[in-house]
């Protein structure tokens, strides 16, 4: 004998499952691509930290050889003087504990902030 009951691709579970994997997926997402309230562009010069930004202001800070631009949210290097522009192609940075390195000029553009590892002492 055939049932009457018609063949369901979904149960109601399914669907909820369905519903909560997606809402954790744009949750990771979201906190994922926005920076942290609370961090920070440092650059150095020569070991001394010359410039303190937040990543949330958009500033520009001259130094004598380059310029380095807080801008959305993240900070890169816009324009240097040295040969190699290394630091020019490593593009944007927004996460605490990412780097610039720019050698020859001897600066360090280095983002901090709150969702940086801290060591345990």
């Amino acid at each position: 004998m055939r049932s009457n009951k018609p063949l369901s691709l979904f149960k109601v579970w399914d669907i909820v499952l369905v519903v909560i994997l997606l809402a954790l997926v744009a949750l990771t997402l979201y906190f994922a691509l926005s920076p942290a309230v609370g961090e920070y562009a440092e650059i150095y010069l020569d070991g001394e930290l010359k410039s303190r930004v937040p990543l949330s202001e958009d500033a520009m800070i001259e130094l004598e050889h380059l310029n380095v631009r807080v801008k959305d949210g993240a900070v890169f290097v816009e324009d240097a003087d040295c040969p190699d522009k290394i630091c020019e192609r490593r593009g944007a940075i927004s996460r605490a504990g990412e780097t610039i390195v720019c050698l020859p000029n001897r600066v360090v553009v280095k983002v901090t902030g709150e969702s940086e590892v801290e060591a345990i002492t």
